[in-house]
């Protein structure tokens, strides 16, 4: 009795060669997403998902500076600083870090690459560091 052979069909060949193309292109991109960023200067992007005339949807701000476990910037006429982890490059920037200090709560939480923003008085919103 004749063992039998396994052949995969031609198609799922290509499949499988489509995919470990795709792996090889996209995973040191996404890995590259991770990365924590190293000391220097940054541009970034803020805003709200529902944006009014106080909220506004999207606000560049050009010199994020990163230091040493620190995160600090300029934008909309207050000055931001707090913590991002040199590791994992999670911000952490709360009410207490900006001067002049908001009367209502408004934080900087995640991952550098894409942070929540959240205000009482805007409600949800975004902040993300380009590279």
């Amino acid at each position: 009795m004749a063992a039998k052979t396994s052949r995969k069909p031609k198609l799922a060949w290509h499949h499988g060669a489509f995919l470990a193309a795709m792996l090889a292109v996209w995973t040191p991109a996404l890995a590259s997403l991770e990365i924590p960023l190293p000391d220097g200067t940054y541009r970034a992007e803020r805003g709200y998902n529902a944006p009014r005339d106080i909220c506004p949807s999207r606000i560049e701000i050009s010199d994020v500076k990163i230091a040493a476990g620190t995160i600090a910037f300029e934008s909309g006429g207050s000055q931001w600083s707090g913590m991002i982890n040199e590791k994992t490059g999670v911000i952490r920037i709360e009410v207490t870090g900006i001067t002049p200090r908001p009367t209502a709560d408004l934080n900087i939480r995640g991952h550098y690459t894409k942070a929540q923003m959240f205000s009482t008085v805007c409600g949800n919103g975004y902040f993300r560091v380009l590279r």
